[in-house]
């Protein structure tokens, strides 16, 4: 069970290195629950509350933004701020994210721990 005194978050991607570096990096400011499976993370989140979801885009099951249609469609998560962190994005499909609200933000890999912490006690 989170504690409830730190934001909770999610953070998929298929590359299980950049889920090590995460958790390692964030584990002080933020209860973490990573995964490589787009699956595994639906099921999570239907289970529990989420302030953040951070999607990469590019991964071999489903996009990130497929992902995040799921969420919506499905009505999970609604009230969590979802974010895509990836290195890779076509540059109509962030857009087009932002623009039918699936996310709020977008981070370009490689990020910083800086950017994340500053970025997601912004959107607090």
């Amino acid at each position: 069970m989170p504690e409830r005194n730190k934001p909770h978050l999610i953070y998929l991607d298929d590359e299980e290195i950049n889920l090590m570096f995460f958790r390692e990096m964030f584990k002080l400011d933020f209860d973490i629950f990573t995964t490589s499976s787009p699956l595994e993370a639906i099921e999570y989140l239907k289970n529990n509350e989420v302030d953040f979801v951070l999607t990469d885009q590019l991964m071999p099951e489903m996009t990130g933004v497929q992902f995040l249609k799921k969420l919506k469609a499905e009505k999970i998560t609604t009230d969590s701020t979802k974010i895509m962190v990836s290195g890779y994005a076509k540059a109509g499909e962030v857009k087009a994210a932002m623009d039918s609200k699936l996310i709020r933000e977008f981070v370009s890999k490689p990020w910083s721990y800086d950017g994340i912490v500053n970025l997601l006690k912004e959107l607090q």
